[in-house]
């Protein structure tokens, strides 16, 4: 039905694309914020979340032509883990995209925003968590012609 060739290359493309917004959300954040850079912001957060988008359907078509059964599929830890580090970035990933959206008020007033220390401390590891989940996912990355 689906060539499995390009779901993969569209997966991993999707992930190569995640991890290069998460690094760019992280330098401009880190960087300060000015009108350009939270401009700039905004449009990395909704490439970073367009990317998770396409991880989870690819994964999902992936899944689904590759495995005979989802319970089989599921009782493997390994793909469990994946399944839950997935779920857990696309939750932790809520809060920095719920605040950048925020900003767009200010924005169109043409004042750069307020962020608290908190607010800015809780972005930072987050965006540090993230990086780090997808390390973690590389180590459980199952090649497919094993």
């Amino acid at each position: 039905m689906l060539n499995q060739s390009m779901l993969f290359m569209a997966h991993y493309g999707a992930t190569g694309v995640l991890i290069l917004a998460l690094c760019v959300e992280y330098m401009i954040f880190r960087h300060g914020l000015t009108l350009v850079r939270v401009r700039r912001l905004l449009l990395v957060d909704g490439v970073s979340a367009l990317a998770l988008f396409c991880i989870f359907v690819t994964g999902c078509l992936l899944a689904v032509e590759h495995a005979g059964s989802v319970a089989l599929l599921l009782s493997h830890p390994a793909h469990g883990l994946k399944i839950g580090l997935f779920l857990l970035m696309g939750c932790t990933l809520d809060y920095p995209s719920r605040l950048f959206y925020r900003w767009r008020r200010s924005l169109r007033l043409g004042r750069a925003p307020m962020i608290s220390i908190q607010q800015q401390f809780r972005v930072i590891w987050i965006l540090r968590g993230n990086l780090l989940l997808l390390a973690l996912f590389a180590l459980l990355v199952k090649h497919p012609s094993l």
